[in-house]
């Protein structure tokens, strides 16, 4: 015996109910019980002509709800084949499975045909076959979708959010600050927001990255000025020491307006890579740096440079037994128009693979659906030698053809002054956040959160004020999921739950 109850965004349908004439059974095979203290409908044998046409559920579309969940409450004495339907959604009067749910001995399945190719999930160790009462819960989970949760409230505005896990301490943020003067913190989840932990002192902070050595964790900070006029630059590597149970500083590198760290391994070695935005005010065409790790003096030691033009960020990925790095090239001193590159690791060292031409590219995002790989950039101004400035253009998602391995143009994306991508997985379901941060008249825009709809690419679901937003970052806690967006306008951050149900 079963009841079902199908969600949909308006109100729940109990399908048991629309088999169920008012009065009585179906020809002696239904009558209703008492058993072990609850009252259910009995079924004297096979149910299969139980069923109702479905238009009578989907009025207001054609196709089965993406987002939905179904409850069965059930007590089998044991069941009549190795698996039996419980629940099915057939194609017009054809016998093709649309959704389904079935039991076996000790399994539930769960079919559904999604562009002409039907996905099984299975639910190991489900014995419900018992003659025992149970009530199963199969829920595909949504995002509904962004909360308030939390203001971080920062010393200054914050070009950028790191965040990162220590073992046995839980979960940090790191804000990468302007005002040199007050400093970049670092903040400690604790009892579900985010509380100051340490301060330290930098210097127009442009960027945070953590990163591991063995078991010795690190943070490198990206300083885009000197500590004082007419000083070299330097960025800064901190260690966590386990004594102190805080950063400590470690090593100096000699940066140039350093925008951004990437870490990375290859073959068990560690390396560390920053792009170097300019020298002096005027000089955007100069080398970024590659550093590798030294397990002799445990120092990062120059292993390579790259020529780069206003070079913001690094972006490492892999794909299957190959390392690559993607540089967003930003403004090469007279245009944005130019071409930032992919790097492929051979023979020691990273050589170009390919170059896209971007417009004041400051960002790169890596990702994969299904094996497919992705690379979205994020354009943020179109500047001509002319002198003439478009703000609100397309930023780009390439994915990667495996025939001429080379990536190309999958979907453009209009945004405004685009800073940073974010991609994040709810469930079964892929997204991608935008930092919009600029129209060329105001910073307060909507920064826009897209979902993944298979051929149609990514299709925009929610909006998200903010203003003159900088980075989005995605994390987990024990108990839920959450985004965190830092403001280059404004000197707090917002930390966003994401509502799932």
């Amino acid at each position: 015996m079963f009841g079902c109850i199908c969600s949909t965004d308006l109100l729940p349908l109990d399908l048991l109910q629309r088999v169920l004439p008012a009065g009585g059974g179906v020809q002696g095979r239904v009558r209703m019980v008492q058993s072990q203290g609850s009252r259910g409908v009995a079924f004297a044998g096979p149910p299969n002509r139980l069923s109702f046409p479905a238009a009578q559920l989907f009025t207001h579309c054609h196709s089965f709800p993406a987002e939905f969940s179904i409850v069965l409450t059930l007590k089998i004495p044991r069941l009549l084949r190795n698996d039996e339907y419980i629940f099915t959604l057939l194609r017009g009067k054809s016998d093709q499975l649309l959704v389904g749910m079935r039991l076996s001995y000790d399994k539930l399945h769960f079919l559904q045909q999604t562009q002409g190719t039907t996905r099984r999930v299975t639910f190991r160790a489900v014995g419900v076959a018992d003659g025992h009462w149970h009530t199963l819960v199969l829920a595909k989970e949504r995002l509904d979708y962004l909360e308030d949760h939390q203001d971080v409230f920062t010393s200054s505005e914050t070009f950028d959010v790191e965040v990162f896990h220590i073992p046995f301490q839980g979960i940090f943020i790191a804000t990468a600050n302007r005002d040199s003067s007050l400093g970049s913190a670092i903040y400690r989840w604790t009892n579900g927001r985010f509380e100051q932990y340490q301060n330290i002192r930098t210097y127009n902070a442009q960027a945070w990255k953590f990163f591991t050595v063995g078991n010795k964790s690190f943070l490198v900070v990206a300083n885009s000025r000197a500590a004082s006029p007419g000083e070299r630059e330097f960025s800064v590597i901190y260690k966590w020491s386990e004594r102190k149970l805080r950063f400590v500083a470690y090593q100096m590198l000699h940066t140039y307006s350093a925008r951004d760290w990437e870490a990375f391994h290859i073959h068990h070695e560690a390396f560390l890579a920053v792009a170097n935005h300019r020298q002096g005010e005027m000089n955007h065409n100069i080398d970024s740096v590659i550093y590798k790790w030294n397990p002799n003096t445990k120092m990062f030691e120059v292993n390579q440079t790259i020529a780069t033009s206003g070079a913001y960020d690094w972006e490492f990925f892999t794909i299957g037994p190959y390392y690559f790095l993607v540089v967003a090239n930003t403004f090469n001193g007279k245009s944005t128009d130019i071409n930032s590159a992919i790097y492929i690791w051979t023979g020691g060292s990273f050589q170009t693979l390919q170059l896209i031409t971007t417009f004041g590219a400051v960002d790169w995002e890596m990702f994969q659906i299904g094996g497919r790989v992705f690379l979205a950039v994020a354009n943020s101004q179109q500047l001509d030698d002319a002198g003439s400035v478009l703000y609100t253009i397309n930023s780009t998602i390439y994915e990667l053809n495996i025939t001429s391995q080379r990536f190309v143009k999958f979907q453009d994306i209009t945004t405004s002054s685009a800073l940073d991508w974010e991609f994040f997985t709810v469930g079964d379901d892929k997204f991608l956040v935008v930092a919009n941060s600029y129209d060329g008249k105001s910073y307060s825009l909507n920064s826009v959160v897209y979902r993944w709809q298979g051929y149609e690419g990514f299709v925009p679901v929610h909006s998200v004020r903010t203003n003159g937003c900088r980075d989005w970052e995605f994390f987990r806690s024990a108990d839920s999921s959450y985004l965190v967006s830092s403001s280059a306008r404004t000197a707090f951050s917002k930390v966003l739950k994401l509502k799932t149900y």
